[in-house]
């Protein structure tokens, strides 16, 4: 596992303006100084006296947003007020960065600094990264120019501004495998003697002279970190600062051979200065290996980037070599600290299988190791026990979405058989201990659990049943026949209409999708085949502040059986109103920024995936399927597109089936069901 790498570039050409005002920076928002902000009140106060009562209200200036370039691999945001810091992450480490670039007072997340007692909870370190340029001990101001860019193509996040008279550039890249990251500023002005300085931050201001191997211990697990640090003359044009995370470069020494590692790393060397683009150049290798599978959509601009913007987040979320599964949050926030559920199971996993299967495989892998006998935690973390208290714990459908996805995961070669089928059957059997008969009838009863929907404690949720039911059946909807014992059977409640979400279910108001579930991810034909009449009823009464993913389970479900406007519409409001922030950082609800929630991305790429391309991986073939093919255990992958009107055409190339590449192209026909060519590549 390789260590974190800080590398650091600047060229200098000179400072502020004589007399300009001092500003003051308050989190990573800029004010503007009380003697501005005094005269603009007193401006506004004579504009209202001259108007009087009548005048009209003056108009608000709306925050610039985040502008939808003509280039799809492009994010970019141009508001530097906003609070919502960048991210950059690789599953082993997540970066936030302000708005004018810097670490100052951001988060920093390790995927090896949890508490290993109590809760198990994920902690919050300040930034390694430094502080950025300031003036005479201040930060420079932001004051105009501004736009920060997100390379969804290579990974790079630029962010340029103005301030005064300067002009600041910065480029970040971190490293997709190691931990590794590096900056490169450089700062524009027009006096060679003004004075302008760098700022390193946590780790130790720079001095005049050369900072050659200064050690440092970070966070309570004592990870090394080693600064080097070189400072021209200011008579220079340039100066250059270098900074590793960790004992040196890793990856293939960053461009340079073993021998010369050590003149590699010493800042006093010429080639130190190459570290930056070496690192670049090797992440920007790594994502166009990633990026040979890619979802091309021939449509909105828009729905291209946010697309992009999912896979893009999600691939970076995770690390095989991590040790850990991902939390809804992954490494960017301490929200539900950092604790996996069963938003890794069945909304991740499933995004990435086809994708990106080598990275998917962290979380079956995350499950194997941590099997706890027959039951699964309901927030489990780095030991895989129980860490939340109260009645979250009566989620216990999370022990059916684990072997649920460990069945996916050796349908598609991912996960082993022989753990498969014991977590199944460990998982059927802790489901028949905790259920109890019903009096004159042959089915059980699950009492007393917490239902997806969140809002209710009751008995016999359907989708907890299902699960229970899916388990016991040896994991399938076909029951079979065994000696012994006779194959349970769970009750699913229901009405004249059609299936209900829990015992005394009155179809009011539900937080999140719950009994549409059974639809998908479940796929019990029995719910599909009354899917219309279960979304009519069901998708109108879940909450607008509730979860994203919801929506977007509902636009899959309206577009496999035959719903194109109602899924495209859905779809879109499943991401929009979540990802209305810098660079499409995806929040939880609509009425909060924190972000990056992994689980709605992963659930708005699903859509993509499972409803408009018309993936299904199921234990039998599809009927009328465009393509199929047989997995492992008996298991089909089928696909039957049912594309967007506003989709003319989507090219999914590279997906992965058991270690053989295949491109799948969609397209409309005239009438009849959407058209599919799957061609294997190498």
């Amino acid at each position: 596992m390789g260590r974190p790498l800080f590398l650091f570039s600047i060229r200098h050409r000179s400072p502020c303006p004589s007399g300009f005002e001092s500003w003051c920076r308050s989190g990573q928002t800029v004010n503007v100084s009380c003697r501005i902000y005094s005269l603009l009140v007193c401006c506004f106060a004579i504009v209202f006296a001259i108007g009087g009562c009548n005048s009209p209200a003056p108009v608000p200036v709306a925050k610039p947003k985040k502008v939808a370039l003509a280039d799809p691999w492009l994010l970019r945001s141009d508001d530097p007020t906003d609070l919502t810091p960048a991210l950059l992450w690789n599953g082993q480490v997540g970066f936030r960065i302000a708005r004018d670039a810097s670490g100052r007072k951001m988060p920093f997340f390790s995927i090896d600094e949890y508490d290993v007692t109590g809760e198990e909870k994920i902690r919050q370190m300040d930034s390694p990264l430094p502080n950025g340029v300031v003036l005479d001990g201040k930060p420079l101001p932001i004051t105009g120019d501004y736009r920060q860019t997100l390379n969804l193509k290579t990974s790079e996040l630029t962010t340029h501004w103005a301030s005064g008279k300067f002009v600041v550039d910065c480029s970040i890249v971190l490293d997709p495998i190691e931990r590794m990251i590096g900056e490169r500023w450089i700062v524009t002005g027009a006096d060679t003697t003004d004075k302008v300085d760098f700022d390193l931050g946590t780790l130790g201001k720079m001095g005049k002279e050369a900072m050659l191997s200064t050690h440092y211990f970070w966070g309570p697990s004592k990870m090394k970190c080693r600064l080097m640090a070189n400072r021209y003359p200011l008579s220079k044009p340039t100066f250059d600062v270098v900074m590793s995370f960790g004992a040196s470069p890793n990856r293939a020494n960053m461009g340079t051979s073993a021998a010369n590692a050590d003149k590699a790393t010493d800042p006093l060397n010429p080639a130190s200065s190459k570290l930056y683009d070496d690192l670049k150049t090797q992440s920007a290798a790594c994502w166009a290996e990633r990026w040979k599978t890619d979802i091309e959509i021939d449509g909105p601009v828009e729905d291209q980037q946010a697309v992009r913007s999912f896979m893009f987040y999600l691939r970076s979320a995770l690390s095989p070599s991590g040790g850990m599964s991902i939390s809804p949050f992954g490494l960017s926030d301490q929200m539900y600290n950092g604790h996996v559920f069963w938003d890794a199971d069945i909304w991740v996993f499933p995004a990435l299988a086809l994708i990106d299967p080598d990275l998917a495989k962290a979380i079956p892998a995350y499950r194997s190791m941590h099997p706890n006998g027959s039951k699964f935690a309901w927030e489990s973390s780095v030991t895989g026990k129980e860490t939340v208290p109260g009645p979250s714990q009566k989620e216990i459908h999370i022990n059916g979405d684990v072997a649920w996805c460990l069945n996916q995961a050796a349908a598609l070669g991912i996960a082993g058989p022989i753990i498969t089928r014991e977590t199944v059957q460990s998982v059927a059997k802790y489901f028949k201990s905790v259920s109890t008969p019903i009096p004159g009838s042959n089915e059980l009863a699950i009492k007393d659990v917490m239902s997806p929907d969140e809002n209710h404690i009751g008995d016999n949720d359907l989708y907890t049943n299902l699960l229970a039911q899916w388990c016991a059946n040896g994991g399938t909807w076909k029951p079979g026949t065994r000696a012994g014992d006779p194959i349970p059977t769970y009750k699913l409640p229901k009405d004249g209409k059609s299936f209900l979400t829990y015992d005394d279910d009155l179809v009011r108001a539900y937080k999140q999708a719950a009994a549409v579930l059974s639809i998908y991810p479940l796929q019990y034909p029995p719910a599909e085949a009354q899917a219309e009449a279960m979304m009519n009823r069901f998708a109108p009464k879940v909450s607008k502040n509730g979860p994203a993913m919801s929506d977007s389970v509902h636009a899959l479900i309206w577009a496999r059986i035959g719903h194109p406007k109602e899924a495209y519409e859905t779809w879109k409001n499943s991401w929009q109103p979540f990802t209305n922030h810098p660079l499409m950082l995806f929040s939880e609800k609509r009425s909060k920024t924190t972000s990056y929630f992994t689980t709605g991305a992963a659930g708005s790429l699903q859509t993509v995936l499972f409803g408009f391309l018309g993936f299904r991986l199921d234990s039998s073939m599809e009927q009328g399927a465009a393509w199929s093919k047989q997995l492992q255990g008996n298991n089909w992958l089928s696909i039957k597109p049912n594309l967007p009107q506003k989709w003319k055409s989507v090219k999914l190339r590279n997906f992965t089936v058991l270690g053989h590449h295949y491109t799948l192209t969609a397209t409309h026909r005239p009438s009849g069901p959407d058209a599919a060519q799957v061609l294997q590549g190498d």
